[in-house]
């Protein structure tokens, strides 16, 4: 007979530190730009899926964030899932991984954003 798998419990202590929400949005940025990237050279469903989940924990995290007062459950969680998704982050790089792709396809996104804006918004600004 199997034992049953065992399982780390989430245990959350409340925080009354500030959320770090735009070191946690620029973390989500550089994930986005991953993506892009990674997209761009062609990676396969799984690895664009894995680069997503990623940016998907740090999105909820600053939605967490932006909807909980310091010392609560909700805003410990937040902390928990933008720890978490920073170590995930880290996990999908290596000293190896060039970062011009990255600026390339972070560029190519403002570029394509600027085209979409019209011509007569853009002036006004």
């Amino acid at each position: 007979m199997r034992a049953p798998p065992r399982y780390d419990p989430l245990v959350l202590s409340p925080r009354a530190d500030p959320f770090p929400h735009e070191a946690v949005r620029d973390l989500l940025g550089v994930v986005r730009a991953m993506y892009a990237a990674a997209k761009s050279a062609g990676a396969g469903r799984l690895e664009l899926a894995r680069i997503a989940r990623v940016g998907t924990e740090l999105s909820r995290a600053i939605d967490l964030a932006a909807d909980a007062r310091p010392g609560t459950l909700a805003f410990a969680a937040a902390w928990k899932r933008a720890e978490e998704g920073t170590r995930r982050v880290a996990d999908l790089v290596d000293a190896l991984t060039p970062a011009e792709p990255l600026v390339i396809a972070a560029r190519e996104r403002v570029s394509a954003a600027a085209a979409r804006v019209p011509r007569r918004k853009r002036d006004e600004r």
